[in-house]
Order: structure tokens, then sequence, then C-alpha cells
């Protein structure tokens, strides 16, 4: 009977520890399920999604997610329950502003180009430590390239880091660059330098490849290409269906297809230009000017040089031929063989014969005419006018002037 009340007060000793236990496992569980149930769009309230809520600068409930691509927001899925995983949206723009808090430049959010240069900032890597941005670690594999990706991510008009982009996987590169709007994949190609640009093409899919240059408009179509060198223009150009060779090359301002046609080996200018329909292929070659025009037929394989000829119609292939200084003319007229020569010279109207038989020095023109069979070569010349042919009277075979009326 002594002890009772000292029984009576450690049992209620015991009920008071046990009640002060619910209410802390009850605030833990309600904080717990309040700091994971934001994961939802990526609006200026759920900056701070996994993060440890300690009240810091760059991971307070006050930090402003920045404005972003519609494309960027359109990923973040509307999802209100806890366990919906962060897109890569989310989790770049969720990096883009803890660097900005972190760097004290939240003014630098309100643009692309500011959000550019806060991705480019070196206090990314220390960020990526934290959660949950630590998770496009797993997605982009390093660091290094973690910048790039989110500028692509995010649709920004310029690559962040250009000397690393090249480090991004080819996986992430074909479906990123393929999913830009025109403007900003122009941005991101155009401020690459030319090695990482080259590399990044080399990388593409033949789909992809297609699909970027199907996307860019004609004039950063022609930037790109511009800055390749050779070797590389010659792999993009002969990777490319012909199609869209064909829509592509056309297009093309006048000074940068002059700038592409001259830089490419005269291997792949032969593919690329035989492979071409009639209309494609004369709108390319009537669009050059005369030195680059030379330049083009220089050194070209016989079986391309036969090919492209025999394609353009007879209008195309007179504007061509007596486009080309004299020298070259002579060069690529000896290069045939002579059942293709005799088919060219038949295809041109009587006034572009007569312009490249007047252009040719004599001893060519000698030299043609005796390569082709004695029939030919007079029905070749009975289309020239008399003045002409009277000209030539002195450098022609006796065996073909026999045949001819003078």
């Amino acid at each position: 009977m002594p002890n009772l009340p000292l029984l009576n007060l450690l049992s209620m000793k015991a009920v008071a520890w046990s009640l002060a236990g619910l209410v802390a496992a009850g605030g833990a569980a309600t904080a717990g399920t309040v700091a994971f149930s934001n994961s939802g769009p990526t609006q200026a309230n759920n900056v701070n999604v996994g993060a440890p809520a300690t009240g810091s600068a760059d991971t307070g409930p006050d930090a402003a997610v920045p404005a972003v691509s519609s494309a960027a927001n359109s990923a973040a899925p509307g999802a209100a329950s806890g366990s919906a995983p962060l897109t890569a949206a989310q989790l770049c723009t969720d990096l883009t502003s803890r660097v900005a808090s972190t760097i004290g430049d939240a003014g630098g959010a309100a643009d692309a180009a500011g959000l550019a240069q806060i991705l480019a900032n070196p206090a990314v890597t220390d960020v990526l430590s934290t959660a949950p941005v630590n998770g496009l670690l797993g997605m982009v594999g390093n660091a290094t390239a973690v910048p790039d990706y989110c500028g692509l991510v995010l649709a920004l008009p310029t690559v962040p880091v250009p000397d690393n982009f090249t480090q991004l996987p080819t996986s992430l590169l074909n479906q990123a660059l393929t999913t830009l709007p025109a403007a900003d994949l122009a941005g991101a190609l155009n401020s690459l330098p030319a090695g990482e640009l080259s590399q990044t093409l080399g990388e593409l899919s033949p789909a992809s490849l297609t699909s970027v240059f199907a996307t860019l408009p004609a004039a950063a179509a022609g930037n790109v290409l511009g800055e390749l060198p050779a070797g590389s223009l010659g792999s993009v150009l002969t990777t490319l269906p012909v199609s869209s060779v064909t829509s592509l090359l056309p297009s093309l301002p006048t000074g940068d297809l002059t700038d592409v046609m001259t830089t490419l080996p005269n291997a792949q200018t032969g593919t690329v230009l035989s492979e071409l329909p009639a209309a494609g292929l004369t709108q390319v070659l009537t669009a050059l000017p005369s030195s680059a025009l030379g330049n083009v037929f220089t050194g070209l394989p016989t079986s391309d040089l036969t090919q492209i000829l025999a394609t353009l119609p007879s209008s195309a292939l007179g504007n061509v031929l007596t486009a080309l200084p004299a020298p070259i003319l002579g060069s690529v007229l000896t290069q045939l063989p002579a059942g293709n020569l005799g088919s060219v010279l038949s295809t041109l109207p009587a006034t572009d014969l007569s312009s490249v038989l007047t252009t040719l020095p004599s001893a060519t023109v000698g030299s043609l005419m005796s390569s082709l069979p004695t029939s030919t070569a007079t029905q070749l010349l009975r289309k020239l006018p008399a003045s002409v042919l009277n000209g030539l009277q002195g450098v022609l075979p006796s065996s073909i002037l026999s045949t001819l009326s003078l």
C-alpha cells in the first residue's frame, strides 16, 4: 500500500513518454509528406524538391525558378504524387536556380543568355553534389557535360561550354538536337568551334543528321556547312540521303554554296553532283561563279564527270561549258571517252557549240575532232555557222575537211 503512489507516478510518466514519441513521429511523418509532395510542375514554390530544408539561400522556399522555354515546362509532368520522378527539364531548372543563388546572380536567370552564363559557371560542379540535381550525373554520365546537356534540354540558343560539348553521350546528342526548335538549333550549332561541330555532326545517325538539316533555315545551314573542314563536309553531304542534298544545296545562299562546293574534296564533289537529279544539278552548277565552277570541275573522276554532263539538260550544259575557263574546258572535254564526248557536243545548241570550239585552243579542237568518228565530227561541224567553220579549216583533220562543203 505505501508503494502505490510511486507505481502510479511511474505509469503516468510512461504514458507521457509514449505520447511524446507518437507526437514526434507524427510530426516527422507530416514533414516528410510535405517535403515530397511538391514534385509537380516547375513553379517557383518547388525549386527545393528533395532538398534538405536548411533555410539557406540556395535551397530556401523563396528561391525562384528561372523562366525557361515552353518545351522544358511541358516536359515536366503535372504530378501530384510524391513518387513521380523529376524530369531532366525540372532538374536542369532546379540546377540553374541553385547555381544562381550560390553565385549571387538571381537576375541572371531572367533570360536565355543569362541561363547559359549560369550553367557555364564553375559552381555547377559543387551544386551537382547535392540532391536531387545529382540525378543529372546519372543521366549524362559526367559532371563536365551536364551544363551543355541542360542547355539543350532548356532549349538555350547558345551552348554554355562549347569546348565540352563533345563529351555528351551520342544517344543524348541524337535525341536532344532533333527536338530543338530551328532558331535554337541554329544557335547551338553555330556557337560550336569547328572541331567540336565536326565531331558532333559525325556522331549523329543518318536519320538525326537528316532531321537537323531539314530543321535548319537555309542561311543557318550554310553557316554550319561553311565551318566544316573538307573531310567532315564530304562526310556530311555523302551521309545525307540524295533527297536531302537535292533540297539543301540549291537553297544555300550563293556565297555559302560556293564555299561548300570549292571546299569538298574531288571524290566527294563527284559523288554529290553525280547523284543529283537534272533540276537540282542545274540549280547548283548555274549558281556558281565561273572561277568556282572551274574549281568544281577540276580533278573530277572521269565516271562522275561523264555522269554529270550527261544529266544536264542541253541549255544548262551549254551554260556550264561556256562558263568554264578555257584551260579547264579543254581538260574536261579531252578527259571524256570518245563516245561520251560526241554525245555531249551533239547535245549543245549551235551557238554554245560555236562558243566552245572557238574558246578552245586550236590544237585542242583538232585533237577533239580527230578522236571522234568522222561521221560524228562531220555532223557536229555542219551545225556551225559558215564564219566559224571557215575559221576552223586550218585545225581540222583533212579526213573531216573532205566531207564538208566549204
